[in-house]
């Protein structure tokens, strides 16, 4: 299934056991951004982007954009806590996305939970790495004043 391989791609997906991503790829659909619209980011959406590139800008603007392309995820906290995300999501160019909806993978998932067991293990190690990265980003800066 092309869902499947396009899942694969993705580093939250990747060690995920195929019959645990064909239950997530049942729950996803797949829609297309035209370049320049905002990306509205509901609440308990996983958006997984197959082509394309998008610009997130946190709220109040004091931190500078990031980018994010092809194989990569953008709404995991707002999926799991179901808190609405922080900021705008604008697509840069066209953008095709697989959108999986908390509701409807919950659906998915209900019969299967070694499925459910396996995706949220992923999205929690990929939410920690995140983390980790942000938090080694921080003591350098700070660092890096102190030094100044």
């Amino acid at each position: 299934m092309d869902t499947i391989r396009a899942l694969k791609k993705v580093t939250i997906f990747k060690d995920i056991p195929d019959p645990a991503l064909e239950v997530v790829a049942r729950a996803a659909e797949e829609i297309t951004i035209p370049a320049g619209e905002t990306i509205v980011s509901v609440t308990n959406a996983l958006y997984v982007i197959r082509n394309g590139t998008v610009r997130a800008l946190p709220e109040g603007g004091n931190a500078p954009p990031v980018l994010f392309g092809p194989g990569e995820t953008i709404g995991e906290a707002p999926f799991i806590d179901g808190e609405p995300i922080s900021g705008t999501v604008t697509a840069l160019e066209r953008v095709d996305l697989l959108v999986i909806r908390s509701g409807k993978l919950a659906d998915a998932l209900a019969g299967h939970p070694e499925a459910g067991y396996a995706l949220y293990r992923a999205i929690a190690r990929s939410l920690a790495g995140r983390l980790r990265r942000a938090v080694a980003m921080l003591a350098f800066a700070r660092e890096r004043e102190a030094r100044s």
